[in-house]
């Protein structure tokens, strides 16, 4: 098996009811499953949805760059997960990437963020 690194990625993230797996059973068999969907996604300010498809794009790149040595894992900044962990990393800026537990950025900088993952990924190796 091959060894991964975990990179967190704790950000505001755009849900709607269809996040809940009893409300999705009740809007699915309603039928009106995906049009609630959507329409909550309509009601995020478009600057927060151009940020999530920002991160989106990113964590894909990452994804596509270390294929099977990242294993990503998202955190909505809102929740109590979320909140505590910006309490125990002592961050306030989103997004923030959290390296195996240890290393911790906040912001857009693709090669600072690849930099840290590189250097847990060589100390992982050696």
């Amino acid at each position: 098996m091959m060894k991964q690194i975990t990179l967190e990625v704790v950000s505001n993230v755009l849900t709607s009811y269809g996040t809940c797996g009893r409300c999705d059973l009740i809007f699915r068999e309603s039928g009106v499953g995906e049009k609630v969907n959507r329409e909550d996604i309509a009601e995020y300010p478009s600057d927060l949805k151009e940020e999530f498809v920002k991160l989106s794009d990113l964590v894909r790149e990452l994804s596509r760059l270390y294929e099977h040595r990242l294993r990503i894992r998202f955190i909505d900044a809102k929740s109590l997960l979320g909140i505590y962990k910006a309490l125990v990393h002592r961050f306030r800026t989103y997004p923030t990437f959290i390296i195996e537990k240890k290393d911790v950025y906040s912001g857009w900088e693709r090669q600072e963020l690849e930099d840290l993952i590189d250097v847990r990924l060589k100390d992982l190796f050696h």
